[in-house]
Formats: C-alpha cells, structure tokens, sequence
C-alpha cells in the first residue's frame, strides 16, 4: 500500500496545485517509510474527504481500498507527529538521518509549487529546527544509522565480511550515495555503479573511486557481482525475474546473489526472491535491526520526545498568536479611537491651555491607554488559547466582519 501511494519529486510536483486547491495550502512529505499529506483547511469535514478522494483517485486506487488505511491528525496532534519524524523517533530506524533532508527537501518543494505559507511554512522550520536540536541535544544521533547504513549491516549479517565482495549499485541519488559510502566503509573490493543518467554515475564513481557501467549492461554485470543494491524512483521495475534469471545462468555455480531494494515502489519484482541462490531484501526487512537499534538508543528517545514536546508547545503558542495579531490591532484601534475622543472633549473645556500642556495630556492619555492594554496583550499574544480569544472578542465586542 505504500508503494501505491509513493510520490517522486515530479508526482509531488504535479499534485500540489490539487491539493492546494482542495485545502488552500499543502506539502507532501513522501519517503519509503510514509507518504504524508499536510494541509490547512477551515472546515476539516469538508476537506478531509476530498482529500482522501484526491489521493487515491491520483494514483489509480478504489477509494474503498485505500480509506482503511488512512489516518487522520489534526491540530496539535499534527505538528508532535511532524515533529517527531522530523527527529527520527517515527522511523523504522529510530534517530536516522536521512528524514531530515527529506522534512527539508519537501518544504522546499513545495515552496516552488507555490502551495505552502504561514502557518505550514513555520510549521515546517519548526520541524527541522526540533530535528536538529534532538540530534544535538540527545545521544539519539550517536552511531546514527540511516535506511541505507542499515542495509549494509544487513548485508554483513548475511554474507559475512564484505571484504573481497564485488557490488553493483543501481541509482546515484542521495539514497545511493549513502549507500555507495556505507559500502566502501565496509570493505568491498569493487563498486559499480549505474544510473540512467551517466553524468551522475562518473560525479560517484569519482568521488568514490568506483567503476561506471552502462544502464543497459545491468544485466551482464549482474552475473560478476555478489551484492546489487537498488535505490531509484524509477516507478516500473528495474530488474524483472527473467534478467535475474538469464544473469545467474552465466553466474559461477556456487556463487549467491544478494539483492537489497532500497526503493519504494520497489526496483525488484517480487518473483525474483523465489530463484535458486538468490536473496531479495526489501526496505521492511530492516525490521530486526530497527528493534536492536530502539534498544540501543530508548533513553535518548525519551529525552527527544522531551524536546519534541517543548517545540510543539512552542509551535502552538505560535500558531495561536496567528490568531490573537488581529484581535489585539483591533482592541489597540478602539482604545486609540476612545482616547482620541474623550481627549477632544476634555480640550473643548479646557480651552485655555496651551500647545505644551495639550502635548502633555496627549502623552499622558497615550501612556495610560498602553499602560492598561499592555498585560492584556500580552497575554492574548503569547499565553491565551483558542477559548481566551474567544472570551477576549466577547468581553470587548471585538467580533471582526462575521458578526454584527
């Protein structure tokens, strides 16, 4: 289900402006582990239908058998949960790294679509910044490992020491760099690397003295490597059963492949876990690392969740004062008018007075008025929650365009 509603960057790009439609504001956060859609609306029960229509309607998909599996967070409990995977703590690898670029990486992408502003816009930089200080503050970051590392000490597992290995890495993304250097970390003797654009496989090759091969010669190569890591976004498969197959007939007898798909939807077609001396790894075969890696780093978790929680507290004093800035201009705008007033009246009866003293009484009304408005304000800024604001319009009749 996952891989039936994964975004590339060009699908995310392609869906925003519906989405911004549907909701006014949108980013979609889009990994191998999750597919997130973020959105302002004014009326929630609107809305979230639409939205949900949207998703599956974009992506082929029944809506009956797409609904079971939605869920729905609202309001504060939207931002802990932004908040938390920003940090690492709703990763299948608690406190990887690689999620943070990719909370960044949707914002920026949906800042040139245009859909995203206040509030999902300080929403967002409050995501990265709780993200960095969980990784800075806490041990959650130590010996962090990443989907990608993972899939190496996976590989290790396995296959024992990976020294002497020869490895065929297909993608040179982000992901496969991560990947490419995690190997060469771990001792294999050859890297190869193959990428539909070429340009990209040489920048690796290069940085990581590693070996170029061409995109359609992936199958050849298949027959002299002993791991192929894949990462793309390619959205058809990349190896098929029968390319698996004709490679291990060329392939030394004894020999087993290891096949690691790092991508979602996946690069492999599934069949291909069912050929004799091959093993096909998927992105949830990491599960049994991610519970040694939650036992290793539980205490660190629990001082992130401390700091998750402090930014979202933070957050929603925010986003409430979005709402208090009118009401306080419009509470300052009546004062003001109210003093304006009773100081004319005052002067027509003081008339004697001159351009000094009538200065005075303007700079001691205006003192007293910000003086008497000053705790209220902020109060109604920095502590009052949605209740406040409404008592607050209620006891000085501020009720804006949408009552008389």
């Amino acid at each position: 289900m996952r891989e039936a509603v994964s975004f590339s960057k060009s699908k995310v790009m392609e869906a925003l402006p519906a989405f911004k439609k549907i909701a006014g504001e949108a980013v979609v956060l889009s990994t191998c582990n999750r597919t997130e859609i973020y959105a302002t609306a004014s009326d929630i029960e609107r809305t979230i239908p639409r939205l949900d229509r949207f998703l599956a309607e974009f992506h082929g998909l029944p809506s009956q058998s797409l609904t079971p599996h939605l869920i729905h967070t609202l309001d504060a409990d939207a931002v802990r949960h932004l908040f938390r995977v920003a940090s690492g703590l709703d990763s299948m690898i608690i406190g990887e790294s690689e999620v943070l670029g990719q909370v960044r990486d949707s914002l920026t992408i949906a800042s040139e679509a245009e859909t995203v502003r206040s509030p999902l816009l300080g929403l967002f930089h409050s995501a990265v910044r709780t993200g960095r200080r969980t990784r800075e503050e806490t041990e959650i970051s130590r010996n962090a490992m990443s989907v990608s590392s993972a899939s190496v000490r996976l590989a290790k597992r396995i296959l024992g020491t990976l020294e002497g290995r020869r490895v065929l890495l297909i993608g040179a993304g982000e992901a496969g760099r991560l990947v490419a250097r995690a190997l060469i970390n771990a001792g294999v003797d050859e890297l190869m690397i193959a990428n539909r654009t070429r340009a990209r496989s040489e920048d690796l090759a290069e940085e990581l003295s590693g070996t170029v091969v061409d995109f359609e010669s992936i199958q050849s190569t298949l027959e002299k490597v002993d791991i192929a890591v894949l990462a793309t976004d390619a959205p058809e498969f990349i190896l098929t059963s029968q390319m698996v197959t004709d490679a291990q007939q060329y392939a030394p007898t004894d020999r087993n492949l290891f096949i690691f798909d790092l991508a979602v939807p996946r690069d492999v077609e599934p069949s291909v876990a069912q050929i004799p001396n091959v093993e096909l790894f998927n992105i949830d075969d990491l599960s049994a690392i991610a519970e040694d890696n939650m036992r290793d780093r539980k205490r660190a978790a629990i001082d992130a969740e401390a700091i998750v929680e402090e930014e979202v507290q933070r957050f929603m004093r925010w986003w409430d004062s979005l709402d208090a800035e009118p009401m306080v201009r419009e509470l300052r705008i009546q004062a003001e008018t109210i003093r304006q007033q009773e100081l004319v009246r005052a002067l027509k009866r003081l008339d004697c007075l001159d351009d000094d003293q009538r200065a005075v009484l303007q700079a001691m009304t205006r003192s007293i008025v910000n003086r008497v408005l000053h705790d209220p304000t902020m109060f109604l800024k920095h502590e009052a929650d949605t209740s406040d604001l409404d008592a607050a319009r209620e006891l000085f009749r501020l009720w804006g365009p949408e009552k008389p």
